[in-house]
């Protein structure tokens, strides 16, 4: 994922880690974490440029599964929202 493009999809890590680019400082994600919410959640292009630290094994959530997800399973939905909110909170994105 590279900062500015459009977003239609979420990864979630199934091994491996990548660097998340953030303007402070590189923030590594490994197993069981998500990454690209926050383009899904806000429309708006990518805030991060995102590449692979190690070998990554990935699964996919396109913006349109998500939107069924939030539906069918909303506590899940909510705290991927939660996550994004808090991302871009310490990034400084938005203002508190």
């Amino acid at each position: 994922c590279r900062k500015g493009d459009v977003g239609d999809q979420m990864f979630f890590i199934v091994e491996g880690r990548v660097t998340v680019a953030t303007p402070d400082h590189p923030v590594e994600l490994g197993a069981g974490n998500f990454f690209g919410e926050m383009a899904l959640i806000s429309g708006e292009p990518r805030s991060a440029t995102v590449s692979a630290a190690t070998e990554v094994s990935l699964l996919s959530l396109y913006a349109v599964d998500f939107q069924m997800l939030s539906s069918s399973s909303p506590e899940i939905a909510e705290t991927i929202r939660k996550t994004a909110l808090e991302r871009r909170a310490a990034e400084g994105i938005i203002q508190a």
